[in-house]
């Protein structure tokens, strides 16, 4: 299953701005490797639009549960919001209607 998944903080809950600030907050090696997947959450592409302190995602995996740990991180520092998506081109391809 699919999951668009919209991750949003702001310039006070940022880590880059607050190492950069001098406080405490993990190293990107930590703070990033949600970028990787794990067993059940596989990351098929992931978007940061910096100026606006905001990462998007596609994601695969078999439930909702298992996307929301991934991103648990995320939730301490904004708002995530994590949707279920239907691969429209995969359903085109398998009604035969792809390329016609």
């Amino acid at each position: 299953m699919l999951f668009h998944v919209k991750a949003q903080h702001d310039h006070l809950t940022c880590e880059g701005a607050r190492r950069r600030r001098g406080e405490d907050a993990p190293p990107t090696v930590e703070s990033e490797r949600w970028l990787e997947g794990n067993d059940k959450v596989k990351v098929l592409t992931a978007l940061g639009y910096i100026s606006e302190h905001r990462y998007y995602a596609i994601v695969e995996s078999d439930n909702y549960s298992d996307v929301n740990y991934l991103m648990q991180g995320h939730v301490f520092n904004g708002s995530v919001e994590i949707l279920p998506c239907l691969d429209m081109m995969e359903r085109r391809k398998d009604r035969g209607e792809w390329g016609k």
